[in-house]
């Protein structure tokens, strides 16, 4: 992922998210509290990448069913939440295109930078765990540095709300 702010990155089903807000939304007592509830509704995963604010082009890798059940691989920190997908297709997104699409009602998610980042993935309910490698925050990799995110996709039997706030927010 290049450009815009990616401070906070996620995963999101576009034709489900409710991406307005509000024309005056303020990051904690509306914004996050709406991706969290989305969050529930399993329309995005959402997630604070850095905690000094440092913006990075992200080095994303995407695995969808694959053959390993478990990925066994250290890593600067991990997350798991599951997500819905109803039109063959999510979009990673970045806190310029949520932001954006929160303020003003004809902003739609993707916007036009995130509209590049398209994951062609079956209809149904996924798990995904996610595996951050690099910390931005101390330029420091662990476990690879051949990514920076993985990104692991695999078919659930049902779907489960275990989200209720953006992961690794400290705020």
């Amino acid at each position: 992922m290049k450009f815009g702010d990616t401070n906070f990155i996620g995963v999101a089903n576009t034709e489900e998210y409710k991406s307005f807000v509000s024309e005056d939304w303020d990051v904690d007592d509306l914004l996050f509290k709406h991706i969290a509830e989305e969050m529930k509704n399993g329309y995005i995963l959402f997630f604070q990448m850095t905690a000094e604010g440092i913006e990075h082009s992200w080095n994303v890798e995407v695995l969808i069913d694959s053959e390993e059940e478990n990925i066994e691989q250290s890593c600067f920190r991990k997350a798991s939440g599951f997500i819905k997908v109803t039109h063959e297709q999510l979009f990673l997104v970045d806190y310029d295109c949520i932001t954006m699409a929160a303020q003003f009602e004809n902003h739609k998610v993707p916007d036009q930078n995130c509209s590049q980042y398209r994951i062609e993935i079956p209809n149904g309910d996924y798990q995904v765990e996610v595996f951050q490698y690099y910390n931005v925050d101390d330029d420091e990799y662990t476990g690879t540095n051949q990514k920076d995110i993985l990104l692991h996709f695999r078919k659930a039997d049902q779907f489960q709300d275990i989200a209720d706030k953006t992961f690794w927010y400290t705020y």
